[in-house]
């Protein structure tokens, strides 16, 4: 319990640092500021990148919710010595060297498309509080603002997708199985 309140302090007083005023933040402020920190706590293949100061690619995939937020985070900021870039995309096919995958509102019938075409690949698949997505493929869900935990992970997806998500994020997580949707 003890790490559990440390991790969260440090997630927050990283937040604070990287936005850098004392407000009310919105929705895609806080979740901009997560998506940046995941990197802190996975571990991506050295096949994923193509050399030590490759960037980070964040894909979102979808509307994009963040307009000019998510750039403002990550702008100028490294992790793990990373520079970050962002990509759109609106087709599976598109995504080619991607790490983070954000994924918006869409249909379950491209959700299923974009997940296929993106399993077993070293990309971190992030879901904007879409239904059953950990239970479908989806590595990480953000849930409901009011939900007891901030998102869901799939973390045998993630093993899958060769990325290896530390303990510390999973604990402040709620933990998904992709047989649950069977049931």
């Amino acid at each position: 319990m003890k790490n559990k309140a440390l991790t969260i302090s440090v997630l927050l007083i990283v937040f604070a640092a990287i936005v850098g005023k004392a407000q009310q933040f919105t929705e895609y402020e806080v979740k901009a500021a997560y998506v940046f920190n995941f990197t802190k706590f996975i571990k991506w293949p050295e096949k994923a990148f193509d050399n030590n100061t490759s960037p980070y690619v964040l894909g979102i995939y979808g509307e994009d919710p963040f307009g000019p937020i998510i750039k403002k985070v990550i702008a100028n900021r490294k992790s793990h010595g990373r520079q970050w870039i962002v990509k759109y995309y609106n087709q599976p096919e598109q995504i080619k060297q991607c790490h983070i995958l954000f994924i918006t509102d869409i249909r379950p019938s491209e959700l299923e498309r974009v997940l296929k075409h993106v399993k077993k690949k070293p990309i971190l698949t992030v879901g904007d509080n879409i239904e059953n997505f950990c239970q479908r493929g989806g590595i990480i869900n953000f849930t409901e603002k009011n939900a007891p935990k901030r998102f869901e992970i799939n973390n045998a997806t993630s093993n899958n997708a060769h990325l290896s998500i530390s303990a510390k994020l999973l604990m402040l997580s709620k933990i998904i199985s992709t047989d649950e949707i069977k049931f």
